[in-house]
């Protein structure tokens, strides 16, 4: 390597992520369909959809698949697309159980270790978000899959307008759900520089909080887990309509921070499992 490319992988390898996570089910709804996995290196939310029974079973399928990243050395972003394809194979193969087929959106972030030099994959598929606060500016590194999107982007809407339309919760894509296949996530790869913020969130937490809110409690200077458990009282107390989940990654100096993580407890109804780490949380 060149002098310059060997210096950023050992500024890269000092670095390690600190993950907080925050759930809930939300003041309108009866069961929370929201899921997160927080085992390094991946960082994902799934919100589940088709009905209380078919999105929480929908959430936990999909988790459950892309789970077998957890603990692994990703070299590759195919890697990590491959799983959540699969997941949504695994989504459209489940039964439905009511007039809706199950579905899930999906959105996160892998740390990857390509060439050796560490850098973020970022992905999502459907209107589940990522967030990047880096130099005190909040950028939304994702794009939704959703009418109000394409609504946007043709001009017919103002991102005002689309915060209250009533066409905001269709999706264009999703893991099954009714919607074909295949369920290839959009992604794109960012340096790991150390000293950025990523939230993940399902749609239910960005509904309720616009930017200037987030990049807020985001640089308010509290931990993950503590910015994690703000961010999500603050959507219930906007309203709390539907399932809130976010997930606050950190990447941060080795020696100071490595091994400390925390994470709520999970959903009782379906266990968790904590490894290298983290939490997996299949609440939906």
């Amino acid at each position: 390597m060149s002098e310059i490319t060997d210096t950023v992988a050992e500024v890269a390898a000092s670095q390690v992520p600190i993950v907080g996570a925050a759930t809930d089910v939300g003041r309108l709804r009866t069961a929370n369909e929201d899921g997160y996995l927080a085992l390094e290196p991946v960082y994902v939310v799934v919100d589940g959809m088709g009905g209380h029974t078919s999105g929480r079973l929908a959430a936990r399928t999909a988790l459950e698949r892309i789970s077998a990243l957890a603990g692994a050395i990703i070299s590759d972003a195919a890697q990590v697309i491959e799983a959540i394809e699969a997941a949504g194979e695994d989504v459209d193969a489940l039964p439905s159980t009511g007039s809706h087929r199950p579905g899930a959106t999906v959105a996160g972030v892998a740390l990857l270790h390509p060439d050796g030099i560490p850098a973020w994959l970022v992905f999502n598929l459907g209107d589940a978000r990522v967030y990047l606060l880096r130099d005190g500016e909040l950028h939304q590194v994702t794009t939704d899959h959703s009418k109000v999107q394409e609504l946007i982007e043709s001009g017919e809407l103002s991102r005002a307008e689309a915060r209250e339309d009533f066409r905001k919760n269709i999706v264009t894509r999703a893991l099954g759900g009714g919607l074909s296949g295949p369920f290839t996530p959009s992604a794109r790869l960012l340096p790991a520089t150390g000293g950025e913020r990523f939230l993940v969130c399902s749609d239910g937490l960005s509904d309720e909080l616009d930017d200037d809110e987030l990049g807020l409690i985001l640089g308010a200077g509290l931990t993950p887990q503590r910015t994690a458990e703000a961010l999500v009282a603050a959507a219930l107390e906007n309203g709390g309509h539907d399932n809130a989940t976010a997930l606050v990654i950190d990447l941060v100096e080795r020696p100071s921070l490595v091994g400390v993580v925390t994470a709520p407890e999970p959903d009782e109804d379906f266990g968790a499992e904590r490894a290298g780490g983290g939490a997996l949380d299949a609440s939906g």
